[in-house]
């Protein structure tokens, strides 16, 4: 960690203890254009690749980055961090502007008082949904939910109620909403796997993982977004992939066909407060400064 260090002084006995450099924040305005991906605008720019890590995972739920095309843009005001007038990285994405199809699509960030914060569109929704769109940041989708289907190991035609993402082996596995495990375990066919209940509605499960993360285990209380298990081949798998599996009331369902609730808007007390944040943001957008 770059902002921390430990001093040792041995003038009087040992004497051990830890300090914090200090790191100095610095605004960016940073404007790209699509001509194949969003990573290589990112490259082009000569910016930090988070940016456009940040920005698939902001717009997850409202933009498909497999079908973004030549000619969307993008706009991103955020922190670049430094210590000693040396980079060391990036910080919050304050806001940001994506033109795709033609379509503006707006995202501020916001703490609001007891939450940890968030990025919401100009009418104070969260972009964020209840559930994310994959169990992995990057992804290929190998095999999608069918009622019919012939197994690439068996060779038989049966139901895959589940969505393939294919990714290299040992790739962080996400959980895609707030949950409990009701499972962590090993069989025959799934491999490893992990199942998550979200609700009294909703179960999730991910199977064929190279390994469980310790720590993982039945009864315990995951986050969105977090890291339950690493991408791998155990069970009934031809190669590295993690197969997702979507439960609503009880039956296993095909999760892009799903009417999913959204997050939590802003709250109404908050309206006020973030709407003057939201306009002072979308100023720096509009400028054609950059």
């Amino acid at each position: 960690n770059p902002t921390n260090y430990v001093v040792m002084d041995l003038t009087e006995g040992i004497d051990v203890y830890r300090g914090k450099k200090e790191v100095t924040t610095k605004l960016k305005v940073s404007y790209g254009e699509i001509s194949s991906s969003l990573s290589e605008a990112v490259d082009e720019l000569e910016i930090s690749p988070r940016v456009s890590i940040k920005l698939s995972e902001i717009y997850a739920w409202t933009i498909d980055f497999f079908k973004i095309q030549k000619g969307d843009a993008f706009k991103v005001y955020y922190e670049n961090k430094y210590i000693d007038d040396e980079y060391i990285g990036i910080g919050r994405i304050l806001a940001s502007e994506f033109i795709h199809k033609n379509q503006n699509f707006y995202a501020f960030y916001h703490e609001e008082n007891e939450n940890f914060g968030e990025h919401f569109d100009e009418k104070g929704r969260t972009l964020r949904k209840s559930f994310l769109k994959a169990p992995l940041d990057f992804y290929r989708i190998s095999s999608r939910y069918s009622t019919n289907r012939k197994h690439p190991v068996t060779g038989r035609w049966k139901g895959h109620f589940g969505t393939d993402y294919a990714a290299p082996k040992g790739t962080p596995i996400m959980t895609t909403a707030n949950g409990t495990i009701v499972a962590a375990s090993y069989t025959k066919n799934n491999g490893n796997f992990v199942k998550v209940k979200h609700t009294g509605i909703y179960t999730t499960q991910y199977l064929h993982m190279s390994k469980i993360k310790p720590g993982i285990r039945k009864g315990v209380y995951v986050k969105q977004g977090e890291t339950i298990g690493y991408v791998g081949s155990t069970g009934l798998a031809t190669g590295p992939h993690v197969c997702y599996r979507f439960w609503k009331n009880g039956k296993q369902v095909d999760p892009y066909q799903q009417d999913l609730p959204p997050g939590d808007p802003i709250k109404e007390e908050n309206e006020a407060d973030y709407m003057i944040v939201k306009d002072s943001l979308m100023q720096i957008l509009l400028s054609k400064e950059e």
